[in-house]
């Protein structure tokens, strides 16, 4: 269901999010090996 919420949120971004890097390292390390394939880490 989060998927899909965030798919279609998606569709809506037009500016890039603000500290997606640091976002992005601390969904990695809480949801460890999960991001790894989907994301190319």
């Amino acid at each position: 269901l989060l998927y899909v919420g965030i798919k279609n949120a998606s569709k809506k971004w037009t500016m890039p999010v603000l500290n997606w890097n640091l976002t992005l390292s601390q969904l990695a390390i809480y949801f460890e090996g999960r991001l790894d394939a989907a994301l190319d880490l």
